[in-house]
């Protein structure tokens, strides 16, 4: 247990929605916060981008456990956020995915009782595995809407048995190539193979989505800037256009932050909400023992993607109100090939924006490793075209022929490390597997006074983990007791 800090002068640094909630808590809670983020707009991964009056989303396609009785929208009111202003809900039983594979389909609903349902119709010879999974999902459901899973950070969560990996678990239970390949799925929204995710990561993150479903009402931009505006409008100062390059030391605490500019910021405390590894250069050489220091080092980083974003005739290719995967396994149910789509309303009701999305490894892209956004040459974009159009291709194996197609934009992991400063390009942050899990934790308690980590990486990936992190990071620097007590009734 951390004492809580006596000062009242926080830097934050990083102003995706993990740096931003953590802003927005501090500030509410009396702390002066300054948020600091290199990129000329604030939000991160939460921002959306324009190309030709196209609004092309980078992380948030969509949201789980949002109502108000459930653990992300319990933060979104504590963060003073409306949740009904940025997001609209799917119906119970409503689709939310749709897996398309070369021998069947299988729809991802709202609600745990469809899921079931569905679940037993692809799966009849696995229903014995199928009951013990949905008592698992409900059971982890109920401990999320728990206050002690916000309050504790997750605290509810003390069965060892709920971080064996779910390859082995499967194996225990004798599940099918089918089953396997469905609960695979989801594996990739938080970046893990199934085999190595810990179940209640894997478990989390479908109660999530079954509790309830949510798509953004407008975008991500949007989103960025509510918060944004919360933030301000609690006394906030947010720097933009401003890396930082030194993470000041003394006496086993911090005491402030140098920006690459020369600029000095003093603070009692620095919030974190980047890459680890950006962290540890940051603080510099013998600022931590060797040993943490090696640990945060040889974190695995989740695989890269490249995202295409391209408009399309609307008239003959209409929004879809679900995702769309296409995948393909073999006969142990590995995904050795996926594919994801979204059809989203254009600004223009004549366009529509078809979002593609697939894995993409750091290494097939070090050729261009020492160069930055905008200056890799033409080598590096006839190989991001060949990979935009080779997904065309496949799009049009489940959409037909792409009518009026118009390739706006394709990112790499590149595009991703350069824009969030992270190792790898990895989207997800660290690789959240059971064999990191104790280096992971590790991170969570760095043995530096007035430092925490906040966002994705510090607690579990997406925007319920963003959060989770963040609320935690508060949790250390206002101290347990007043945390509990001031927030503690609102959840």
């Amino acid at each position: 247990m951390r004492k809580q800090i006596k000062g009242k002068n926080i830097v934050i640094i990083g102003s995706g929605v993990g740096g931003l909630s953590a802003g927005i808590l501090l500030s509410h809670m009396g702390y002066h916060v300054t948020i600091l983020e290199k990129n000329a707009r604030p939000g991160g991964l939460m921002r959306s981008y324009a190309r030709h009056g196209m609004d092309c989303p980078v992380g948030v396609h969509y949201a789980g456990a949002l109502g108000p009785d459930e653990p992300l929208g319990k933060m979104f009111a504590v963060l003073g956020i409306s949740v009904e202003d940025l997001f609209f809900r799917m119906e119970s039983g409503a689709v939310t995915d749709r897996y398309v594979f070369d021998d069947f389909t299988f729809d991802f609903p709202v609600g745990f009782d469809a899921y079931e349902r569905n679940l037993k119709q692809a799966c009849p010879q696995d229903a014995a595995a199928i009951d013990e999974l949905m008592a698992n999902l409900r059971r982890i459901a109920g401990q999320m809407k728990d206050p002690s899973f916000i309050v504790n950070s997750g605290d509810p969560f003390q069965n060892m048995d709920d971080f064996r990996p779910m390859g082995e678990w499967l194996d225990a239970l004798g599940a099918s190539a089918r089953l396997r390949v469905l609960l695979a799925v989801p594996c990739q929204l938080i970046g893990v193979p199934l085999a190595d995710c810990p179940l209640i990561f894997h478990h989390m993150v479908m109660a999530g989505y079954l509790m309830s479903s949510w798509r953004l009402m407008e975008n991500g931009a949007r989103m960025a800037d509510v918060f944004a505006a919360r933030f301000r409008a609690l006394g906030g100062e947010m720097i933009l256009k401003e890396s930082v390059g030194k993470i000041f030391l003394a006496a086993g605490g911090v005491t402030g932050v140098g920006l690459v500019s020369g600029r000095e910021i003093a603070a009692d405390a620095v919030v974190a909400a980047i890459h680890p590894k950006v962290v540890l250069d940051l603080l510099g050489d013998g600022a931590l023992r060797a040993s943490v220091a090696e640990r945060i080092l040889t974190l695995e980083e989740t695989e890269g993607v490249v995202a295409v974003q391209a408009a399309v005739d609307a008239r003959v290719h209409k929004a879809i109100g679900h995702n769309i995967y296409r995948l393909r396994y073999d006969e142990q149910g590995f995904i050795g090939d996926g594919i994801f789509y979204q059809i989203l309303p254009g600004r223009d009701p004549d366009t529509n924006l078809l979002s593609m999305i697939t894995r993409s490894p750091y290494s097939d892209w070090r050729a261009w490793e020492h160069t930055r956004t905008g200056q890799r040459g033409a080598d590096y974009e006839e190989k991001k075209m060949r990979l935009a159009f080779d997904l065309v291709k496949q799009a049009e194996g489940i959409f037909g022929p792409l009518a009026r197609l118009q390739i706006l934009d394709v990112f790499t992991p590149l595009t991703l490390r350069d824009y969030m400063n992270c190792p790898e390009g990895a989207c997800y942050g660290v690789l959240r597997s059971a064999r990191q899990l104790l280096k992971i934790a590790s991170l969570n308690n760095l043995p530096i006074g007035g430092l925490c980590l906040a966002g994705q990486n510090a607690m579990a990936p997406g925007v319920l983990g963003s959060m989770l992190g963040s609320f935690n990071a508060a949790r250390q620097i206002v101290g347990d007791e007043r945390f509990a007590k001031e927030l503690g009734p609102q959840l």
